[in-house]
């Protein structure tokens, strides 16, 4: 039983070239679709606000109907926003409904652009038309930088205006002049200019979000590792001797007046296996142990799990605490253990390596301080020792 294979499985320290462009532009994609029609009212607030500008100039209804247009179009890009956001969130990214979605943005920003119609024959007599094309530079800059996160939204509906616009300065050339040409030629690379500006520090922000997330994991991970390896042995996973002396006095603490068995397990000729067979094959057999231990001992033997009432006390030696457990119990849990310590095997380990182990079993009473119980397990054990190996002995009374 080692330290657990998750710790440090999930999270490392990472760099921008690390984070998978993909993901970026999914999140960056569900972050501008979440806005959804709510951030498209203002905006259609503004274009009302143009329709009434228009009034008395003889093209209201060219306009309201620009305005409908719009509010349909509006519409209908919502509800194609909530189905591929849906299809986001279910991991199911569907290329078609965002190319329709595009086009959605291209088509606004067109019908943007054909709300100049209405007062290019007048604009710089009054202030209606003024208002109109204020509202409508103001409108398509702020339509390009809320989805500058995904770029290729902004360049359509910037396409889009210009692509009505710029046809419109063409045609009122006599009577606009060349300002409002040159300005129609200007607006689109700095909306592009602007945009990409706005997309690089979104980019940038995000990926330092995920930075910072995975740093947090990874941190997180590392302390969840650096305390199980404080109180765990780094071979076997079971615990160590301060975090099984501690757990006992937990133990002791709980129930103060109940007996506690101790058993204590010493591998018997654990130095020939190192010598004969090498220390790789050694640990083998340490963790091929431990694991036989917490298989043997049920749940119900302890009054905890039983990697926390299992430790491994020595090099060879290993320790387990039975709260509430009678010696005649613990002696039984110790003779199935001997038994199958004496009957492993693994087809990896050499010919010839075999290994049994030598038990001591004592009760520590509530009257005795641990080290007591401890070492009445220990003579115990030792009493095993000399009298053959590979047996269980109770503490003498």
């Amino acid at each position: 039983m080692t330290a657990p294979a998750e710790f440090g499985a999930h999270a490392t320290p990472v760099n921008s070239d690390e984070i998978d462009p993909g993901k970026i532009q999914r999140i960056l994609l569900r972050r501008v679709l979440s806005a959804g029609i709510s951030a498209q009212v203002p905006m259609l607030f503004g274009a009302a606000l143009m329709g009434f500008a228009v009034n008395g100039l003889g093209t209201e209804k060219l306009m309201w109907t620009l305005i409908a247009v719009q509010f349909v179009l509006q519409s209908i890009t919502a509800m194609v926003s909530a189905n591929l956001r849906r299809k986001l969130d279910a991991n199911q990214p569907d290329r078609f409904l965002f190319r329709i979605f595009v086009g959605l943005e291209a088509l606004s920003g067109a019908v943007w652009g054909l709300m100049m119609l209405p007062v290019a024959k007048v604009l710089g007599n009054g202030l209606g038309p003024l208002f109109v094309c204020i509202t409508l530079i103001v409108t398509i800059t702020i339509v390009a930088l809320m989805p500058a996160a995904v770029r290729i939204l902004s360049i359509a509906a910037v396409t889009g205006f210009f692509a009505t616009l710029f046809p419109q300065t063409l045609y009122f050339y006599d009577i606009l002049g060349p300002l409002p040409m040159v300005a129609t030629l200007v607006l689109p690379p700095t909306l592009f200019w602007m945009t990409d500006v706005h997309s690089k520090q979104v980019r940038a922000a995000l990926v330092n979000e995920l930075q910072n997330e995975r740093l947090a994991l990874f941190l997180e991970e590392s302390l969840q590792h650096a305390q199980y390896l404080a109180r765990h042995d780094s071979l076997t996973g079971l615990l160590n001797r301060r975090a099984f002396q501690a757990k006992l006095m937990e133990l002791r603490q709980e129930r103060p007046e109940a007996a506690i068995s101790i058993i204590l397990i010493d591998l018997d000729h654990f130095k020939s296996i190192n010598d004969k067979f090498g220390h790789e094959a050694g640990d083998a057999v340490l963790v091929s142990t431990a694991d036989i231990i917490n298989s043997v001992t049920r749940p119900d033997d302890f009054s905890a799990r039983c990697d926390e009432a299992t430790a491994r006390w020595g090099g060879e030696e290993f320790i387990i605490a039975l709260a509430g457990c009678p010696i005649e119990a613990a002696a039984s849990v110790s003779e199935r253990l001997r038994a199958r310590i004496a009957a492993q095997a693994d087809p990896h380990w050499p010919d010839g390596l075999g290994v049994t182990g030598s038990f001591g079993v004592a009760i520590w009473d509530h009257q005795d301080d641990l080290a007591a119980g401890i070492a009445k397990a220990d003579k115990a054990m030792y009493r095993a020792k000399i009298s053959g190996r590979n047996q269980v002995e109770l503490a003498l009374p």
